[in-house]
């Protein structure tokens, strides 16, 4: 029982990436709804981190790495790891394993500095798009999930990104 968080997983993508269109790319939002979505976003990212042990490391490993890339830079992303951090003090961790973790965090800063260089366009061509889209992570939990037979890494890997990649698809078109 442990497939039943997916669809909260999709949910934290799709959160995300509707803050990301509105303070960088100039989604029209209104800004107590953005506040909003942060919040959620962060307390969604707690939940999954307090109940679900597969997944803990996955979920901090990304929110580690994108604040090592100094990506949480607006006021609304900030709202939501203050959501994330209040609701982690008061629900506690999962027990998380930190060989993951390490594995994950490694991974998912790899993705932030290659997807910057691929945006400064230090990186061109195919690699430049392979990059830009992120995926050394998406590798590491499918290759994780391969060797541990937990499937519900990568599945939740996935949930995430067809959350923000739809949000990323659709939300240009609101512009």
């Amino acid at each position: 029982m442990m497939y039943e968080v997916l669809p909260w997983v999709f949910a934290t993508g799709f959160l995300t990436k509707l803050v990301d269109l509105s303070v960088d790319e100039g989604l029209k939002i209104a800004r107590p709804l953005i506040y909003m979505a942060g919040a959620a976003y962060g307390i969604l990212i707690a939940y999954v981190i307090s109940n679900y042990p597969l997944l803990s490391p996955l979920g901090l490993a990304v929110v580690f790495a994108v604040m090592l890339a100094g990506k949480i830079d607006r006021k609304p992303h900030i709202t939501g790891i203050v959501f994330m951090v209040i609701f982690l003090g008061i629900w506690g961790f999962a027990e998380t394993d930190l060989v993951l973790l390490s594995i994950f965090l490694f991974a998912g800063t790899m993705d932030e500095i290659f997807s910057d260089l691929a945006d400064k366009r230090k990186i061109k061509g195919k690699a430049a798009k392979v990059f830009e889209n992120r995926i050394i992570l998406e590798i590491t939990a499918l290759s994780v999930s391969l060797a541990t037979g937990y499937w519900i890494i990568f599945l939740g890997m996935l949930s995430y990104d067809l959350g923000y990649f739809f949000t990323g698809k659709t939300g240009r078109y609101f512009k």
